[in-house]
């Protein structure tokens, strides 16, 4: 009768320890060199090799002539330790958990090993003890006698008090990447003669979560359904899953806009005995792996997907706003927990792919205007054009109360060794920058930029004055000054800035009224 594949494959050496070689390593050293502490903690997730690791430890320790650092499994001490005694002892803390059994253990402690060179006490499950326990077990863990070792473990090493965690060697143990377990998982079929495709161990092994346990007891019911020949499609079916393929559409649809699809979908995957919460876990991953990819992760082994699938992914997240994607993986996570109580879950799933749909039409109606105006000012250079419209726009620029002093302007000009441009030339090209931008349909800034009166280049600045205060505040804004020398500059490529001056001198009527009505506190009635 064969066993459980998770306790035929338990490794029995450091060296068959999957994903942990930053602590097996440490372990080894310390065996090897004799400089054992008296108390370890192993914590980390379910199935990583926690109890695996103090097991081998605890005959490594004791061995009479160690490999590297592991048991030798063949002096009369591994073979001793290999059948049930009292020097190597594992207590499980979930159900031994009460202060009466730690004082118990504490009376245990003192006597001497029977077989072995040091009593080991490997306490499974620690986070489990009452605080009593807690209490009673702690001066004993700081000053155990010389032939005892204490090797706690746990998943919740957040529940350990401080005054514990203080006493012990602490190692944290990680989940393992879906490329360890595939590895992993195609050794164990090939000793047990098991026959699986590529698609069924990435599927097994993203299942597994990290966990070598799980993954080995996945792969238990899998292989034990499909009697040895396993596929991707019995897979799915054993593990109540959907294919990928059925995501991909869900988010296809969501990129097509198609309401109609998503409902029709979901009905189709919840029809073939699908829990709605298991599908809601689904897509939240391959939201979570679409948003990775659109980030630019280049490391695709932290995706859960098999291979085949990396260019679909890659095509639907190119057409997908990161917002969309954001706001698909935080929504899905969310409602999570809401699925299990609400009266009809599916509704709930459906309203949010619905508000995916309307998120991913607004973001593409900004984008699609975004670029319309991006492809205008970048063919602004391209456009040059000469029209009547243009030379009309240039003889209504107000500038005759801006006469620039030419020679002025010239010595300052050869004095920075800056390129000259006379006013004809200006008036033109201020023409055509007006013109764009009306053009642009930018109503506020081509209504504001009539009404200055000043236009003059010196060195690579364009600057504008005007006599208006509100006028002034609508052009000097940091959004609507890009733009202008966007244009500016795609006609004249020596512009590198854009200045808005005010023209304190010459105030317009409104502006003066305002500064009266400011200083005589509303007090002066002022016609206008």
């Amino acid at each position: 009768m064969n066993l459980a594949l998770y306790r035929e494959f338990r490794p029995t050496s450091f060296k068959e320890v999957i994903g942990q070689n930053h602590i097996t390593q440490t372990l080894s050293n310390q065996v090897k060199s004799g400089n054992i502490s008296h108390a370890y903690l192993f914590t980390g997730a379910r199935g990583t090799g926690k109890t695996s690791c103090a097991k081998i430890f605890s005959k490594a320790i004791n061995c009479l002539s160690p490999v590297d650092g592991s048991p030798c499994g063949q002096c009369d001490i591994c073979k001793a330790l290999n059948a049930p005694n009292t020097d190597i002892l594992e207590i499980d803390a979930a159900s031994n958990n009460r202060v009466d059994e730690i004082r118990d253990l504490r009376e245990k402690v003192k006597y001497l090993p029977t077989i072995a060179k040091k009593k080991v006490y490997i306490i499974d499950e620690v986070h489990m003890l009452t605080e009593s326990a807690f209490n009673a077990l702690l001066k004993t863990l700081e000053e155990p006698p010389e032939h005892v070792v204490f090797i706690l473990a746990t998943t919740e090493v957040h529940k350990l008090p401080a005054t514990i965690l203080s006493r012990c060697m602490r190692f944290d143990f990680r989940l393992l990447t879906v490329e360890e377990l595939v590895e992993h998982l195609k050794y164990v079929f090939n000793k047990r003669n098991i026959s699986c495709d590529e698609n069924s161990l990435y599927l097994i092994a993203s299942q597994g979560e990290g966990s070598v346990r799980d993954s080995l007891s996945i792969a238990d019911s899998v292989s034990a359904f499909c009697n040895n020949n396993i596929t991707y499609e019995k897979c799915l079916e054993v593990l109540g899953l959907s294919s990928n393929e059925g995501m991909a559409q869900l988010v296809n649809d969501i990129i097509n806009n198609d309401i109609k699809a998503i409902f029709n979908d979901v009905g189709k995957v919840l029809n073939r005995g699908k829990n709605i919460s298991l599908l809601c876990k689904e897509i939240t991953e391959y939201f979570k792996n679409l948003l990775l990819i659109k980030s630019g992760v280049q490391d695709f082994n932290t995706l859960n997907i098999m291979p085949s699938e990396l260019e679909i992914l890659k095509e639907q997240a190119s057409k997908l706003n990161e917002e969309v994607l954001k706001m698909g993986f935080d929504k899905f996570a969310r409602i999570e927990l809401d699925l299990k109580y609400s009266v009809n879950p599916q509704n709930l799933f459906e309203a949010v792919c619905i508000s995916l749909i309307n998120t991913a039409r607004e973001k593409n109606s900004v984008n699609n205007e975004q670029n319309v105006l991006n492809s205008k000012t970048e063919s602004f250079a391209n456009n040059v054009t000469t029209s009547k419209e243009i030379a009309d726009v240039s003889k209504n620029v107000k500038t005759e109360n801006h006469q620039i002093n030419q020679d002025n302007i010239k010595d300052n000009i050869q004095k920075n060794n800056t390129e000259y441009i006379d006013n004809e030339d200006v008036n033109v090209l201020w023409g055509k920058v007006l013109l764009k931008i009306k053009e642009l349909n930018m109503f506020a800034l081509s209504a504001s930029l009539k009404d200055v009166y000043g236009v003059k280049i010196v060195g690579n600045s364009l600057i504008l004055t005007t006599n208006d205060q509100s006028v002034l505040k609508i052009i000097d804004e940091a959004s609507r000054i890009e733009v202008i020398l966007n244009i500016a500059s795609s006609f004249n490529s020596n512009i590198k800035n854009v200045e808005v001056q005010y023209d304190e001198a010459n105030k317009s009527s409104k502006d003066i009224v305002a500064e009266l009505k400011n200083m005589f506190m509303d007090k002066l009635k002022i016609k206008e």
